[in-house]
């Protein structure tokens, strides 16, 4: 049947006729309903495509119960704004969200007015899907009656799904550290060892945009290189990332020194995005600071803000949507001394992190909210990190943190 092998866009009348010509039943990958169901039935029926072979919802189509056979397409009415409910049923409905297709209405054979939609969903590599509020997983089975019907996993079948799951996860994770060892091997080409001795670095800020669930390339590796290298925003009167030094690896692509110092970014054709940069300076290093540099806060908070920026700006270009997961994390930050201006031009201190030298959180957001505002994201990310190296009252209101998101914008020369 068409209707498995032609892409949804261009699925037609006819498409649909041949559906009734070959007296299609219903199986493990194909559902028909007369009306469009309700959200609760819809989420479980898509849900169980998901969570097992993936399918097609055909809406619109008259099956009798008794063998699911099809034996009429009398449509229904034209629903206003059909895919984007549906699109918002799968994404705030479900647990990881559903990835659905819905067709434009198609005429059905009698012409009558009445249209068709068909829904597909593929097989999930992020699988199990939790509906928000029910109970268990849906897959879709005959083990009960002679006719396909959704029922909820059992052991067994939800010990699978997971470990399909991790596998992704473990994905993310495996993409994660591949950039930090390249950020490692620059930074021994910058600050070669000695005679075998480490060189302390510097206190430094990593950032992660990554998809929540990287199951396949979301572009090719060319196309990759095309957009890093036309992805600049504006910051501090010449841009970032500054393009100078762009190398290619595999599936990356990375910039070399994109800010001012030891920084990296680098993008991957799975959707990753890793930001690096030393925040620590020596410039109006305290004197009677232990050791000779310190943090200088607008500083860092600008960093934050541009990455975020620039970030989304990237994930746009990729055309990626959906859930993502921003990881931050500063090294080498044990009594390391924030710097600030509290009144007029004076340079205050303040001691950095008293016992941790490393530390690592995880926000889970979507694309959706960073496109919307991602000065939110990031004071999402200035209240984890104040409170992690014991600066709570910097960031105990909005009003406090909106000041640092303009500290922020005054460092980035942004208006």
């Amino acid at each position: 049947m068409s209707i498995f092998t032609t892409p949804l866009p261009q699925l037609g009348t006819a498409d649909l006729l041949e559906l009734l010509e070959q007296k299609a039943v219903e199986n493990v990958r194909l559902e028909f309903k007369l009306e469009i169901p309700s959200k609760d039935e819809t989420l479980k029926k898509l849900s169980a495509f998901a969570n097992t072979f993936g399918g097609f919802m055909v809406i619109g189509a008259k099956a009798p119960s008794k063998d699911g056979r099809i034996e009429d397409l009398p449509g229904v009415d034209e629903q206003s704004g059909c895919k984007q409910t549906i699109s918002q049923w799968c994404f705030g409905g479900a647990s990881p969200p559903l990835s659905a297709e819905v067709s434009d209405p198609i005429p059905v054979p009698a012409g009558n007015g009445k249209v068709c939609y068909v829904i597909y969903v593929a097989e999930s590599d992020v699988a199990p899907h939790f509906l928000n509020g029910r109970s268990g997983v849906w897959v879709r089975t005959d083990e009960f009656s002679a006719r396909f019907e959704t029922r909820l996993a059992d052991e067994n079948e939800l010990r699978h799904l997971l470990d399909r799951r991790n596998f992704v996860l473990e994905h993310r994770a495996a993409l994660l550290e591949r950039a930090r060892r390249r950020l490692a091997a620059y930074t021994v080409k910058k600050y070669p060892t000695a005679a075998g001795i480490s060189r302390r670095v510097g206190a430094r800020l990593e950032l992660s945009i990554a998809p929540r669930f990287p199951t396949r390339p979301i572009c090719g590796q060319r196309d990759l290189k095309t957009i890093v290298r036309g992805s600049q925003v504006s910051w501090r009167g010449v841009g970032f990332p500054q393009p100078s030094n762009i190398v290619s690896q595999h599936e990356s692509e990375i910039v070399l020194q994109p800010t001012r110092g030891l920084s990296i970014f680098e993008a991957n054709v799975w959707g990753m995005l890793f930001y690096s940069a030393l925040i620590e300076d020596e410039e109006n290093a305290p004197s009677d600071a232990k050791g000779t540099s310190a943090i200088h806060l607008y500083r860092f908070a600008g960093y934050v803000l541009v990455f975020l920026h620039h970030a989304e700006k990237m994930l746009r270009e990729l055309g990626y949507s959906g859930p993502i997961v921003i990881e931050t994390t500063l090294t080498s930050i044990l009594e390391v001394p924030w710097a600030y201006m509290e009144m007029g031009n004076w340079l205050e201190f303040r001691p950095g992190s008293e016992l941790d030298d490393n530390v690592t959180f995880e926000i889970a957001t979507s694309t959706e909210a960073l496109h919307e505002n991602p000065d939110l994201v990031a004071m999402d990310v200035f209240r984890f990190v104040f409170f992690s190296v014991n600066w709570p009252g910097l960031i105990d209101t909005t009003d406090k943190l909106q000041n640092l998101v303009r500290a922020g914008y005054t460092y980035n020369s942004w208006s």
